[in-house]
């Protein structure tokens, strides 16, 4: 189990958390793993009893004492401090499973660790993974405390899921290296030949898609339409510009690539690692293709800590928990109520993006972000891939 106050090593940020589906065997050790812990930790088969009050949830979490978590680097939007701050308020520990797992091996690790005590209680998962998971049954609707404050688009009406936090797509460059682009067409200059990177494939993941879908706002697309997206980035691809990482952190620090599209809070979360590497970043979010996103946190269905689970829930949403995301560079969901109401930091709105780039946000749909990823999945290989 990694210790989750203490960043990874040489994390891979991006790269494998929630942006590339991790291989075959990563998601056969999670099979393993399941089946070798069924026979020693099953759970009790009693129904455990969850609090009706947010008062008598917390004090049922106590009880609990942990809430499992999955896929949630320390490191990825100030999610570090969450889990101390949370830990020293309520006496709870949030042990992370696979920190930089992606959204497709969370719903596996949930199946495949059913009724076991290492089955995750909530998970954080990309929005177009959200439609899965209530469909396989694998998240219970819970509305926290704040539900009527968090805006619609970053909430199931139904409570199944809501959406704690979300980024903007940004273009991170080793100044060291080449001198930053300030427009999308910048990327096809011969000057970037081998230099520009997506944290990983589109296919897979939702970071990558994400600036798939900035490149199509900014050439003439919509949430609507990814097309113009998919035919900027075989012209980046045919031009040799474009290339293939294993993570932006590393691939900054290496000079595997100078120019890489990623969260604004991932750049952010690798400022201290690439500060050692001697790199100069330079961030940017470009005007035209403005395009944010956020991630969900459901509660896992049946879930070893429900009242645990629950309470995370509301602690993520709450003004706390939207003041440490801040400081991450992760926009909280509740952003324009607390920042009207004096709520959020001096320095935490210092970490975020400009009160226009965020204004210029539109999330798009579960459904558009479904018929991107197919269209995607459908075009991908022949006319980015093979290039």
């Amino acid at each position: 189990m990694n210790n989750p106050l203490v960043p990874p090593a040489r994390r891979s940020l991006a790269a494998s958390r929630r942006t590339v589906l991790r291989s075959v065997a990563g998601v056969a050790v999670l099979a393993a793993l399941g089946g070798s812990l069924a026979a020693c930790s099953q759970m009790p088969t009693a129904a455990a009893t969850i609090g009706t009050s947010l008062e008598e949830m917390t004090t049922l979490a106590k009880a609990e004492g942990t809430v499992q978590l999955i896929a949630t680097p320390a490191d990825w939007a100030n999610y570090g401090s969450q889990f101390s701050t949370f830990t020293e308020k309520y006496g709870i520990a949030t042990p992370v499973a696979t920190p930089d797992a992606s959204s497709a091996d969370e719903l596996t690790a949930v199946k495949n660790l059913r009724g076991q005590k290492t089955q995750p209680d909530v998970i954080d998962i990309g929005y177009s993974f959200t439609g899965k998971a209530a469909d396989e049954k694998l998240i219970a609707p819970y509305k926290p405390s704040n539900f009527d404050a968090i805006p619609a688009d970053l909430k199931d009406p139904d409570g199944m899921w809501v959406g704690a936090y979300y980024g903007v797509v940004q273009v991170g460059t080793n100044t060291n290296v080449v001198e930053a682009p300030q427009t999308w067409d910048d990327l096809l200059d011969p000057k970037y030949k081998g230099k520009v990177a997506l944290p990983g494939d589109p296919r897979k993941g939702a970071s990558s898609i994400a600036a798939v879908f900035a490149a199509a706002l900014a050439h003439g697309g919509s949430v609507d339409d990814i097309q113009p997206g998919i035919d900027f980035f075989e012209k980046l691809a045919k031009s040799g510009n474009l290339v293939s990482i294993t993570s932006p952190v590393s691939a900054l620090s290496t000079g595997q690539a100078a120019v890489v599209l990623d969260w604004n809070y991932n750049f952010l979360g690798m400022e201290a690692e690439l500060k050692k590497s001697g790199v100069v970043l330079e961030t940017k979010t470009f005007e035209e293709g403005v395009f944010g996103n956020y991630y969900a946190q459901p509660v896992v269905a049946d879930s070893p800590h429900p009242n645990s689970a629950r309470l995370w829930v509301d602690w993520l949403t709450s003004d706390e928990g939207s003041e440490l995301f801040a400081r991450g560079g992760g926009i909280p969901a509740r952003y324009i109520e607390l920042k009207e109401a004096g709520k959020l930091s001096a320095e935490a709105l210092a970490k975020l993006p400009e009160a226009g780039v965020i204004e210029k946000i539109k999330f798009p749909t579960v459904e558009q972000g479904e018929a991107a990823g197919k269209l995607i999945v459908d075009q991908w290989a022949q006319k980015v891939a093979s290039q």
